[in-house]
């Protein structure tokens, strides 16, 4: 600061530039949390939206070349290599982060895999007459399976969705920070040149002992 300034001028010239420090810091915090969630969205984009996505994906084939050997013959709809497959996925999926209605449709996703081997093993045992009924059952079941898959599906979807939009938001945030920082560290310099260079009117007491 200038040496010829009042301890006025100099206060008000501190408290300018506390202020300053305080709204950059302040602007910065803020930054770092809307950051913060771009990146969790991001990540949870990843892992938990499009990862799962490619387990339902796999999931649907494995289940639809059931369809197809059941259609067949119906002896090979509960292959071992199959089953094994189907449980590694479903095991994945349940490690990543679930909402409240997803996790719904993957109980019931799992319940109908359960029913569904048991039929299995009842059809590779059964050769009598109800094989027929049997196999209708089978494909009642793999009808409801797709259909979870589905709106399994349609959770990514909308969840997704959700996250992309929140990370939008974040970086608008962000970008309105950054222009009211700038607007106020404009004002701010004004008001600290204006302290620095104005110069006070002496008092008349000041003019009255000079004179």
């Amino acid at each position: 600061m200038p040496k010829n300034m009042s301890i006025k001028q100099r206060i008000n010239a501190s408290f300018i530039l506390a202020a300053a420090f305080l709204l950059v810091l302040a602007s910065n915090r803020l930054n770092q949390r809307n950051f913060s969630t771009v990146e969790q969205s991001v990540n949870s984009v990843f892992e938990d939206r499009l990862v799962v996505q490619e387990y339902i994906y796999r999931l649907n084939n494995l289940f639809h070349k059931k369809e197809l050997a059941l259609a067949k013959n119906g002896k090979n709809a509960g292959s071992p290599t199959q089953s094994s497959d189907i449980e590694t996925i479903l095991s994945d999926f349940e490690k990543t982060e679930l909402t409240i209605k997803e996790s719904k449709y993957l109980v019931d996703l799992k319940n109908s895999y359960t029913e569904l081997q048991r039929m299995e093993e009842n059809l590779s045992t059964n050769k009598g007459a109800g094989n027929a009924e049997l196999k209708d059952k089978i494909s009642s079941r793999l009808t409801r399976i797709n259909n979870n898959l589905d709106e399994l599906s349609e959770v990514q979807l909308y969840e997704g969705r959700q996250l992309t939009q929140r990370s939008q938001r974040s970086l608008g945030m962000n970008q309105l920070l950054s222009t009211l920082e700038i607007v106020f560290l404009v004002i701010i310099g004004i008001l600290f040149l204006l302290i620095v260079f104005h110069r006070e009117k002496p008092s008349m007491k000041t003019v009255e002992e000079d004179s």
